[in-house]
């Protein structure tokens, strides 16, 4: 076989670590000056996504925030409002430039730029090239090597002139994991490959894309969410990123949920050096001109206090609705409103840390695992599970549920991401939210007692195959 030239892991400097006892936590502005500051700065924002699960985490809506449904995730031609948008108006009262959107991921199709300049609202995002140079999975690397993050061995393979799928396996590799460099939302451009002979026919799939071959690590997959001002790189929660759950009919490389972490809850040093590779990441992007709220994916390495990342979402991640949750309960302004002070503001107001402690907040996402036709569209709400195994809901209102860490040992919180009719295999249906723990911490868990039940209960109550 050829000789592969494998990239390693690039080593952090000597003496990176962020030391574990009296790391913070969670880091941010206090709440009550970010809020006050913002209300001085806008005269309204409106919030852009397929559901307002998000906005809901918030806390208490103050009268200048609202929501406009407005995603890549629906069907060309939805609705481009929710019941709470106030943002029909097109150009109401108000000095130019205080009319402002979020955008959960302003660089999937023109969906929210095409909203905003129709409703004379100025869209806060990230500069689009550095961008979409965080968000490819290869152009990313350029940026761990300039952070000093490690990442897995890897091999890029060109679009063209490829040789055979052999060479490109190293002798010492067991398995692996193929991406595709423009993988999107649904995690659908990810797949494990077992040996040559599996490389060599998911290469006959993708011709003429570059592709990124990564050894497969075993390690417990975490997510850190950050937010990138222009003085500094505020870190935020650690979560334990649920990827690939065939219980919840997802695909290998889908996203299926999170579980916020507190240090205690990993081998000691882990969840500080997850902390330390957010920053380093984020002012690494701070650096490029980057501006706002981020995600870092990590794998906890072999050594238990190692991390090595994985890839970055250069915008709002479905976790921040529960980082948002802990931010809440620390008094800390919520995730959304940094992004908006990032966005506008040279610099940040003054941090806040805190030491914890962490609430268990988790959310589960259910897919499509055949299709289906759905009566009707998921129960929204605060819910519990009736006595016949069916989801009840208690309280349509899913906004006026309060706070995350609110919701009792026997309820969560439902968010449909499907209407009725017809779904396909893979298609989100329902986000659930909890004030507890779902899974074990491992890397790939099977779900708890309590989130079987769950689940259970959802499907019963989205109907039957087409």
């Amino acid at each position: 076989m050829t000789e592969v030239e494998v990239s390693g892991p690039p080593r952090a400097a000597e003496g990176s670590r962020v030391p574990e006892g009296g790391a913070p936590v969670l880091e941010g502005v206090d709440a009550a000056e970010g809020l006050a500051l913002l209300a001085s700065l806008v005269d309204r924002v409106t919030w852009l996504d397929r559901s307002a699960f998000l906005l809901s985490a918030f806390g208490p809506r103050p009268s200048w925030l609202s929501h406009a449904a407005v995603s890549p995730m629906l069907p060309r031609g939805a609705a481009t409002a929710g019941p709470d948008a106030r943002a029909g108006d097109g150009a109401a009262a108000g000095p130019s430039g205080r009319r402002l959107a979020v955008a959960f991921a302003p660089e999937h199709g023109d969906h929210a730029t095409a909203w905003a300049a129709a409703h004379g609202h100025r869209l806060l995002a990230p500069p689009g090239g550095v961008t979409a140079l965080a968000a490819d999975k290869i152009d990313a690397l350029t940026v761990f090597r300039a952070s000093g993050v490690d990442v897995p061995e890897h091999v890029v393979i060109p679009a063209e002139a490829r040789r055979p799928a052999a060479s490109y396996w190293p002798s010492h590799w067991e398995r692996a994991v193929l991406q595709r460099r423009e993988n999107n939302l649904l995690g659908r451009g990810t797949w494990p490959v077992g040996d040559a002979t599996e490389l060599e026919v998911a290469l006959r799939r993708q011709p003429g894309r570059a592709l990124r071959l990564s050894r497969m690590c075993p390690g417990l997959p975490l997510t850190v969410s950050g937010c990138v001002g222009g003085d500094r790189t505020v870190v935020s929660a650690v979560s334990h990123q649920l990827v690939g759950l065939p219980q919840l009919g997802a695909a290998w490389g889908t996203h299926c949920g999170n579980q916020l972490l507190a240090p205690e809850d990993v081998a000691p040093g882990l969840y500080a050096a997850a902390r330390d590779a957010g920053r380093r990441v984020g002012e690494t992007l701070r650096g490029l001109g980057y501006r706002g709220v981020f995600g870092l994916d990590l794998l906890a390495g072999d050594d238990g206090d190692d991390v090595l990342a994985v890839e970055i979402n250069p915008r709002f991640q479905t976790v921040v609705s529960l980082v948002q949750g802990a931010e809440r309960a620390a008094g800390l302004l919520p995730s959304l409103g940094l992004h908006i002070l990032a966005c506008l503001l040279p610099r940040l107001p003054a941090g806040r840390t805190t030491m914890g402690p962490v609430p268990r907040l988790s959310q589960l996402v259910v897919h499509a695992d055949r299709p289906r036709f759905l009566k009707s569209a998921p129960l929204r709400g605060r819910c519990r599970i009736a006595p016949d195994g069916s989801l009840l809901s208690e309280s349509g209102d899913a906004a006026a549920h309060g706070p995350l860490t609110a919701l009792g040992p026997d309820e969560a919180l439902c968010w449909p991401h499907a209407a009725d009719g017809r779904v396909s295999p893979g298609d989100e249906l329902l986000l659930m939210q909890f004030s507890g723990r779902t899974c074990p911490l491992e890397p790939r868990p099977a779900l708890g007692p309590l989130a079987r039940h769950w689940v259970a209960a959802a499907t019963r109550s989205l109907g039957g195959p087409e």
